[in-house]
C-alpha cells in the first residue's frame, strides 16, 4: 500500500511539473484567470478573453518603430509577465503581440507568465525577475537584462521596445567592431 502512494504522489509530482499553466477562479472577479507559462495562443483560445482579440484588431503601431525593431530585434528575447484579470495587460499585451509579429520578431524568443493578484506564477519566475506589478515586459540579451517596460508605456509599446534595443545592439554591434580592429 505505501508504495502504490508513493507512486501515485510521483506521478502526480510530475504531472503538475510538467504542466505550463493552470485556470484559477479569480478570487475578486469569479472569472478564469491563467497562472504559469503560457503563449500568446492560450490568450487567443480562451472565449472569455475578448479582449485580446480587440485589442490586437484596433492597434495600429508606428512605423517608423516597427522598422527599427525589424533592424535590431535579433539577439534579444523577451520575458512577459502578466495578469489576465489586470486591465493595463489587457491594454499593453495585444499591442505587444502586434508589434511583435509585424517586426518579425519568432515568438519562440517570448516567455510569458501569467499571474495571479499576488503576483505569483507557478513557480519561483516572479522571484527570479523581482515583479511587483504588471505588465512587466523585460528584454533580455543572453542572460542579461537590457531593461524593462513595467506596468505603462512612456510614447508607445514600439517606442518604448526601440528605445530599450537599440542603444544596447548599437553598444554591442561597436564592441564587436573593436575586436576586429
Amino acid at each position: 500500500m505505501k508504495h502504490i502512494l508513493v507512486l501515485a504522489f510521483l506521478f502526480t509530482s510530475f504531472q503538475t511539473i510538467a504542466q505550463d499553466f493552470v485556470r484559477e477562479k479569480d478570487r475578486k472577479t469569479g472569472k478564469v484567470l491563467l497562472r504559469g507559462q503560457i503563449k500568446f495562443d492560450d490568450l487567443q483560445d480562451e472565449a472569455v478573453y475578448k479582449w485580446f482579440g480587440a485589442g490586437v484588431s484596433k492597434y495600429e503601431p508606428k512605423e517608423d518603430a516597427i522598422e527599427g525593431l525589424k533592424k535590431y530585434h535579433a539577439p534579444y528575447k523577451f520575458v512577459i509577465f502578466m495578469g489576465t484579470w489586470c486591465e493595463d495587460s489587457h491594454t499593453i499585451i495585444p499591442q505587444l503581440y502586434k508589434v511583435l509579429t509585424l517586426a518579425g520578431i519568432d515568438l519562440h524568443a517570448v516567455e510569458m507568465y501569467g499571474v495571479n493578484r499576488d503576483k505569483e506564477a507557478l513557480n519561483i519566475e516572479t522571484k527570479l525577475y523581482s515583479i511587483a506589478r504588471v505588465p512587466t515586459i523585460i528584454v533580455m540579451h543572453q542572460f542579461r537584462e537590457v531593461g524593462r517596460i513595467t506596468e505603462s508605456v512612456t510614447s508607445s509599446i514600439e517606442e518604448d521596445l526601440l528605445a530599450i534595443i537599440a542603444p544596447d545592439f548599437q553598444k554591442l554591434e561597436q564592441k564587436r567592431l573593436n575586436r576586429f580592429k
